[in-house]
């Protein structure tokens, strides 16, 4: 079925006849408009993980790793803390924040550098399918490695933003002030959401242009700018997926849990629990995959004017059109 064209009055799209009356508004219209192809483009994202399940293999391997540097790295660190009562001079205090704050770091940089290399092969697999290439999971490692030197310093300025801002809202959050904790918290999360935003299309900019990762980020905010509304919205329904998703685990792992206690089985209750950690594990892959592909896919359109394999072309045009 073609897409309409944008700013069409066919009640058919169910955009503006039978739409909520807000949207049938004119001056709401373009964004009805946009929604619809967002939610399109995310459909087919979910369709071309089910043609190349092999995508999934980049977010496991990820995910394994973080699992195994925690493990190594965040949980000694931890067990290692002074107990929450525990008195401390004002030098230690200040120490142990500084100790904190380089521990952070250092843990978010080597998270970063496994999440973007994992990405950054996700990435390059996709553009490789969607133009009819075959590619394999070695083909994405060796992209990957490819990249070392734009990788590490993504990695770099991430990991600098992303301890900033965690050691600001901990400093806040310290404070007896809960207007200043709240403000931080605010102010934290707008400027980590901006950051996302900015930096969503340079993965695929450095795979493909072979820019540097700071010119990277700024081609990648130029393309966002071009593709705001399809782009939001699209990473907002693979986000409103991975929000959602979570209550639903949690409801089903709590009733299996109540049923446990009231039978007292213990194996039941391993069950629950087993059950949780396979479910938000699945979860984390496909959104991790499916968002490799709408990356790849929309920077793929964005930059060259051809939809490629995973898009349709009619609703790729009509996404991209502007009134």
């Amino acid at each position: 079925m073609d897409a309409p064209p944008l700013g069409a009055d066919n009640g058919k799209w169910g955009l503006i006849d039978g739409a909520p009356l807000l949207l049938r508004c004119p001056f709401f219209r373009p964004m009805a408009h946009q929604v619809r192809n967002g939610v399109q483009i995310a459909k087919q994202c979910w369709k071309a993980l089910n043609q190349h399940p092999q995508l999934l293999i980049f977010p496991l391997l990820s995910g394994i790793a973080l699992a195994l540097v925690t493990l190594a790295i965040a949980v000694p660190f931890i067990a290692n803390l002074p107990e929450p009562d525990a008195t401390l001079t004002a030098a230690e205090e200040s120490a142990l924040w500084w100790w904190g704050a380089l521990f952070t770091f250092v843990f978010y940089l080597i998270c970063y550098t496994i999440i973007i290399f994992a990405n950054t092969a996700l990435v390059g697999v996709s553009l490789k399918l969607l133009k009819g290439e075959r590619a394999t999971v070695a083909d994405g490692v060796a992209i990957a490695m490819g990249r070392w030197g734009q990788i590490l310093l993504f990695a770099l300025i991430s990991a600098t933003i992303g301890t900033l801002l965690q050691m600001a809202k901990n400093r806040d959050r310290d404070d007896d002030n809960a207007m200043a904790s709240v403000l931080a918290l605010v102010f934290g999360s707008l400027i980590q959401g901006a950051w996302n935003v900015i930096v969503f299309f340079a993965i695929p900019v450095y795979v493909v242009e072979n820019r540097g990762a700071i010119a990277s980020i700024r081609r990648s905010a130029d393309i966002f700018k071009q593709t705001w509304g399809e782009g939001f919205v699209g990473k907002t329904v693979i986000g409103g997926v991975s929000c959602l998703v979570p209550f639903a685990i949690m409801f089903v792992t709590a009733a299996i849990g109540f049923v446990a206690v009231s039978l007292s089985s213990p194996v039941l209750l391993a069950l629950a629990i087993l059950f949780m950690v396979l479910a938000f594990g699945t979860m984390a892959l496909i959104t991790g995959a499916i968002n490799g592909i709408f990356q790849a896919s929309l920077y793929h359109f964005a930059t060259t004017g051809q939809a490629g394999a995973f898009i349709e072309t009619d609703l790729a045009r009509a996404a991209f059109a502007r009134s």
